[in-house]
């Protein structure tokens, strides 16, 4: 549960919205929801041109029509980040986008608390007087109730770069990777591959041979994957069908993978496949369960870091899509940006692509629901059949 931090004045605010967001943002628009008082989380978007109506206006009614998706909101703060100095500079910056966001929030009955800009030289208050003189940075100092939050770490962007993985994990997957493929085609490289790297490779085929329980040790919080857990599940997210009973079970659990799986292989034989389970992948469903997604997320960088370029389009769109499930728009577009520029012509990244310039999240980024599966809850591990 994420601690409650109370912010009474306005520089005490200003300290909290980037723990709200993951982030120190650059060059965007914060709004931060609120109900009865109390709030509920921000949303992030870009800031639009400043001389663009017709994209102001766009911008507005794109980030309030999100506030008005969040359960319960009832009002909301704006908070403007910019690169643009504040003193001397006649008028507040953005002044057209806040007054377009206070009207938008005004016609949804929403109720505007507060609207600051926070720029390289200070801070100000838009419905306070934004013609004064801007307020110094060192007033938007931490609380000491935020020492309790995670670090921030960079800017909006920051957090999509992938991490560093060891040159020698790096070279191992690739390895099984490259043997695995080999075995699988029965190549002649196949036949030619000393005893040691066959016997691995082939441990790695035994584990896709069960795809889903693969994909639930790989999301484990008990320990982190192993070379061969990384280069096994590398090697389904970059085959469609598999990637996608990835994607299905850690948004939901074990029995929506094998329900996925079993769905994929009738399809696959020319049956249909079910609506309910594919409602999840368009971000239609009951909300998952954060701490797991965002851990096949945190562990799905960590596998398309390890895995040669040529062949890291798949993990990337399965990161684009992971951190979408996630309400992270800004690091999917990212994620599906690098997948595109080693694949142009991949579906899944390109879809992603696409939601993300469309404004469009999933619905349970919006809820606090408990969760359910869509695979059902009468099936277990123990009686799973192929």
């Amino acid at each position: 549960m994420s601690p409650i931090v109370r912010a009474g004045a306005p520089a005490e605010f200003l300290a909290l919205v980037p723990h709200l967001l993951g982030c120190t943002p650059r060059s965007s628009l914060a709004l931060v929801t609120f109900a009865a008082g109390r709030s509920l989380g921000a949303l992030r978007i870009d800031l639009p041109a400043p001389d663009s109506d017709a994209e102001v206006e766009n911008v507005a009614s794109t980030v309030i029509g999100m506030a008005c998706k969040v359960s319960r909101t009832d009002a909301v703060a704006a908070v403007v980040y910019t690169d643009l100095p504040l003193r001397d500079a006649g008028s507040a910056p953005h002044r057209a986008l806040v007054d377009a966001v206070v009207a938008r929030a005004d016609i949804c009955g929403l109720r505007v608390i507060d609207a600051f800009a926070v720029g390289p030289d200070g801070w100000i208050g838009y419905l306070a007087g934004a013609d004064g003189e801007p307020r110094p940075l060192e007033e938007i100092a931490a609380d000491p109730d935020l020492t309790r939050t995670p670090e921030l770490d960079g800017d909006q962007y920051a957090a999509a770069t992938l991490p560093p993985v060891p040159t020698a994990e790096r070279t191992a997957v690739n390895r099984l990777l490259t043997d695995a493929g080999h075995l699988v085609a029965r190549s002649r490289e196949a036949k030619r591959l000393p005893a040691g790297r066959r016997a691995a490779a082939r441990l790695v085929l035994d584990d896709i041979a069960d795809p889903p329980a693969l994909f639930e040790a790989f999301v484990s919080p008990d320990e982190d994957p192993d070379d061969r857990a990384v280069a096994a599940v590398s090697f389904c997210l970059q085959r469609p069908l598999l990637r996608d009973v990835a994607l299905m079970q850690w948004i939901g659990d074990l029995t929506t993978g094998d329900a996925t799986y079993r769905a994929q292989t009738a399809h696959a034989a020319g049956h249909p496949f079910p609506a309910d389970l594919a409602r999840p992948m368009w971000g239609e469903g009951a909300r998952p369960d954060p701490p797991r997604l965002l851990r096949a997320l945190d562990r799905c960088r960590h596998l398309a870091a390890a895995t040669p370029r040529s062949r890291r389009a798949g993990p990337l769109a399965a990161c684009a899509w992971l951190a979408w499930a996630t309400g992270g728009s800004t690091h999917a577009a990212a994620y599906a940006a690098d997948a595109l520029d080693i694949d142009p012509d991949h579906g899944l990244a390109d879809i992603v692509r696409i939601m993300c310039a469309q404004g469009r999240l999933p619905e349970w980024v919006f809820e606090r629901e408990a969760v359910t599966s869509p695979g059902g809850t009468e099936s277990s591990r123990g009686s799973r059949a192929r």
